[in-house]
């Protein structure tokens, strides 16, 4: 009996070697993936295209936004614009196009920009859209 309790606990003391993902958790830290650069989609890259100068891609063509979400409810809208604001970091604005508050945030000359954005906060649960406001 007493050599299956010291298999039972080395098997134990071997398997909670390290910290796993739930123990950082656990202690306040968040879990953060890193970013590769094959997120980007090569078919969304203008230079990629033969024929095609860069120079349209260095010129503004607009004012993007992120929109996070619509709400119908005023107080709701101002409690999930502290929620976003606290975990992305931006400053966001609360938008009123009846019957909705849309949420947006941030701010980008190219659609391109805003795009990879989008696709970064995706990674860490965040949803956004893409909107052109000029």
């Amino acid at each position: 009996m007493r050599k299956i309790i010291a298999v039972a606990l080395l098997s134990a003391m071997a398997w909670a070697s390290g910290p796993t993902d739930l123990d950082s958790l656990f202690r306040g830290k968040e879990y953060k993936p890193a970013l590769s650069s094959a997120l980007r989609d090569s078919t969304m890259n203008e230079s990629a295209v033969p024929g095609k100068s860069n120079a349209k891609a260095s010129k503004s063509d607009g004012y993007y936004m992120l929109q996070f979400e619509s709400v119908a409810d005023f107080d709701a809208a101002q409690r999930r614009r502290a929620q976003i604001s606290a975990s992305t970091g931006y400053a966001i604005q609360v938008v009123f196009d009846a019957p909705f508050y849309k949420l947006r945030g941030g701010g980008w000359t190219t659609k391109k920009a805003a795009e990879d954005k989008a696709r970064e906060l995706s990674a860490y649960n965040i949803n956004a859209f893409v909107v052109k406001v000029k």
